[in-house]
């Protein structure tokens, strides 16, 4: 008999369940947004806060709607707030040029070159005819686009005497951005926030205490525009910039580019209130103002040498002409969204008693604190939420206060990407998936028109680094050749299948997501070659990016990752055509194709092998796993009846990678995941806290991608909460396991809110890393078999009700 029944011991994990619930404001629904304020004023939870200017724009507290954005930084009376708007790139050709290079015709040779392991000449045999096609036509940079900061919005304050009590600070929760201090004239505070409604940057600058504001602003261009980006001096990639002031208080920025014919501007509204406005050149000084609100629009143009001025002051002249006005449907939007996943791990107390750097410091010194991980899983959904509007995030998401960003700071999809969206719907952030998903489709012309001119295949071809608009392939070089790279666009399609599944929305699996994967069949179909032995080989591919033994190139045959996405795509087709009625023609073919690919092999070390040929040697000694993709992303080793001899070569894999210890931050949490799935809390924790230890974090929460604050990128802090769910929950349609990857010395908490797959949320909590309760909410009638250790219970599930189960996984509580 089902027991039905509340018990004190169950309310915080029901509290913190009922703060995840889209629609609920994050907490209970009785609780107003104006005491939730309050409630954050008081406890500081979700804001971050430091004690010092941030001297670099790498150390800058950031916010962004997506689309806009800003970094915040600079010395008392001497500010400044980099804008940024993530359209805006530079290009080393027009636009609208196709760039995609026709040498399908050298596939057989290429292929005949890579059977005879003549890798290097095969991979310099096809890069060079395919780049001087390119080069005729226009297009000779491997490095195509670079994103780029729009400008800066200079603020210069009068301040007398020496200015002291000093604060910025960061609240996750309303995605505010402010910088506070005072001197002989009392106090002086200034606010910015990228607005989800108004999509504009909005900054208020106000005296505090009755103090008179004296300040200058203007439009400038953000500092250190010279050097080279793949050969294209970027001290010329301006055909002309403006920036000017006006007597009635408008600010405005006018760029037009030399390679490419489009541009943009920025225009931004000033009003005061007291005071007078006094414009010298392109400066608006305002005097005696007891407040100042600048509203900011940055739009970027299609074609440079024109201007959407007048469309866009007329609307930035309807908007309010309060701060408060503006902030709250913003802050609504964003923080119902950011509420709907808490992690608690019980440093609520410890937000407001500590600033940024000496929570660093104590994690380099300590490993992993309880706060550490609070703030960073906290930063990490802020920054998802802040960083997806037309694109999903690159490496820098869309920040960035430097013209040369390492690697072009571009949208690379061998785990960048990859990793940058792998919270997005398990952390029930349905408008980020949305984001990554319209980007993809865009694209899709694009990579249809690589995958025949490259290798005269149907389906989609994606390219290593990606040109966000058009997404034709000419990344690529002599030692790599990454029009080779099949396995690209499975990896690339596969969050479309997995957030279908853990939504349980069948009409998007339906009607988005089946029309992929029969696409991507056709390539592999065309692309596959079946040889003597019986089986689908793949020939030739790349498995990112390692090299095999000697070879210069990363080109190779037979690669694990290649076959495993190949295996994969049929599969998926497999359990989308049984949920809708695929023909037995079309399911007889799939099962065919998944059948006959060619084994993986385990090497003379018990290792899951990167390659399937014999003759190839493994490199452990390299940053990316990607033979591991069975485990993450993929699934394929964790079904049931997966061979218990490839599972235990991937764990041995996995100890072979781990002894390497790469340097690369999103390494680190990319292995991680592998080992959480292959339950090894051990590895789990040891990476966790060389993350920690190793300076990855800079001090306005965002990450490096090496130690010690080396290379601005965001993949690491992106995919940490991706992390921090898989070692507390694994799930598959119809089962899932609590807690398989919690060690016993990870701090005790509630993670809340988290989707599992069938559209449900889970709520779970733990002490010791042992499971203390959790609560489902189902998303629909299911039945779901559900592991902890070793027990195991089939559970059913009925939509909208709550279950609460013990640590013994029994029934404690339905309501």
């Amino acid at each position: 008999m089902k027991k039905f029944f509340t018990t004190s011991l169950l309310l915080p994990a029901l509290f913190f369940y009922a703060a995840a619930q889209p629609g609920s404001g994050g907490a209970p629904q009785s609780v107003s947004l104006k005491k939730r304020a309050q409630r954050t004023a008081e406890t500081g939870r979700w804001i971050a806060w430091s004690k010092k200017p941030a001297l670099a724009w790498q150390d800058a507290f950031v916010t962004g709607n997506g689309s806009v954005g800003a970094m915040h930084l600079g010395t008392p009376g001497k500010e400044r707030i980099i804008c940024v708007q993530e359209e805006l790139f530079l290009r080393a050709w027009d636009r609208n040029k196709v760039a995609v290079a026709n040498i399908a015709g050298l596939l057989p040779q290429v292929r005949r070159m890579a059977e005879n392991d003549s890798l290097t000449e095969a991979a310099r045999f096809a890069t060079e005819a395919a780049r001087k096609q390119l080069e005729a036509m226009g297009a000779p940079q491997a490095w195509p686009v670079s994103p780029h900061p729009a400008f800066d919005l200079n603020i210069q304050t009068a301040t007398f005497g020496t200015a002291g009590n000093y604060r910025r600070q960061l609240n996750m929760e309303t995605g505010e951005s402010l910088i506070r201090w005072g001197d002989d004239k009392g106090e002086l505070e200034q606010t910015v926030f990228s607005s989800r409604v108004n999509n504009v940057n909005v900054l208020r600058i106000r005296g505090l205490g009755g103090r008179k504001l004296s300040v200058s602003l203007s439009l400038d261009e953000t500092p250190g525009r010279t050097g080279q980006i793949d050969g294209v001096d970027i001290s010329k990639a301006f055909r002309s910039i403006n920036s000017a002031a006006t007597d009635d208080g408008w600010l405005s920025y006018h760029a037009q580019y030399t390679n490419d014919p489009g541009g943009y501007e920025g225009l931004a509204r000033v009003t005061t209130v007291g005071g007078r406005r006094i414009r010298s050149g392109n400066q608006l000084r305002i005097e005696d103002a007891t407040e100042i609100l600048v509203v900011l629009r940055i739009t970027p143009l299609q074609y440079g040498n024109t201007s959407q001025a007048v469309p866009v002051k007329n609307e930035l002249s309807r908007l309010p002409l309060s701060y408060e006005q503006l902030l709250r449907p913003h802050a609504a939007q964003h923080g119902e969204m950011f509420r709907r996943v808490v992690l608690d791990l019980g440093a609520e107390a410890q937000w407001a008693r500590t600033p940024t750097e000496e929570m660093l410091a104590a994690a380099d010194k300590e490993g992993i604190t309880p706060l550490f991980l609070e703030q960073l899983h906290a930063m990490g959904r802020y920054l998802l939420i802040s960083s997806c509007g037309k694109y999903p995030p690159p490496l820098q998401g869309i920040w960035g206060g430097g013209w040369t960003p390492a690697w072009n700071g571009g949208f690379v999809f061998d785990s960048n990407v990859n990793l940058a969206i792998a919270a997005m719907s398990t952390g029930d952030l349905q408008e980020c998936a949305a984001s990554y998903f319209g980007y993809v489709e865009r694209l899709l012309p694009a990579w249809r028109l690589n995958a025949k001119s490259y290798l005269g295949c149907r389906g989609f071809l994606v390219p290593h680094y990606s040109d966000p608009e058009r997404g034709f392939l000419n990344h690529f070089g002599r030692d790599y050749p990454w029009m080779y790279w099949p396995s690209g666009a499975g990896w690339n399609l596969m969050p479309f299948y997995e957030h279908g599944m853990l939504m349980g929305d069948t009409a998007f699996l339906r009607t988005r997501v089946l029309p992929l994967y029969e696409e991507m069949a056709q390539f592999y179909e065309d692309y596959l070659v079946k040889m003597k032995d019986g089986y689908y080989h793949i020939i030739p591919g790349i498995s990112p990016e390692n090299n095999v033994g000697h070879q210069s190139s990363n080109l190779a045959k037979d690669c694990t990752i290649d076959i495993a996405v190949a295996r994969e795509v049929f599969e998926h087709l497999l359990v989308l055509g049984k949920m809708f009625g695929a023909g037995k023609q079309d399911m007889d073919r799939w099962q065919h194709y998944h059948d006959q690919m060619l084994p993986y092999r385990i090497n003379a070390d018990g290792a899951l092998a990167e390659w399937a040929p014999a003759n190839y040697p493994d490199n452990y000694a390299h940053r990316h796993n990607s033979h591991l993709y069975p485990v993450f992303p993929g699934t394929e080793f964790l079904q049931p009846g997966t061979s218990p001899a490839l599972l235990q070569a991937a764990r041995v894999a996995l100890n072979k990678r781990f002894k390497y210890d790469t340097e690369s931050a999103h390494g680190l949490i990319h292995i991680s995941l592998m080992a959480a799935r292959l339950q090894d809390a051990g590895k789990v924790m040891d990476n966790l806290n060389r993350f920690a230890h190793r300076k990855y974090v800079y001090n306005g929460l965002v990450t490096s991608h090496n130690l010690n604050h080396s290379v601005y990128n965001l993949d690491a802090v992106l995919s940490l909460p991706r992390l921090l769910s898989e070692m507390l929950v694994f799930s598959q349609p119809g089962r899932m396991e609590l807690l398989p990857a919690c060690a016993a010395d990870f701090p005790a908490g509630t993670l809340s809110g988290i989707r599992v797959h069938g559209g449900h949320k889970l709520t779970v909590s733990w002490t010791n890393g042992k499971l203390k309760q959790a609560v489902l909410l189902p998303g629909k009638n299911d039945v779901c078999t559900i592991t902890y250790g070793k027990i195991s219970k089939k559970i059913n599930l009925v939509a909208g009700r709550r279950i609460a189960l013990d640590e013994q996984l029994n029934t404690r509580l339905h309501f």
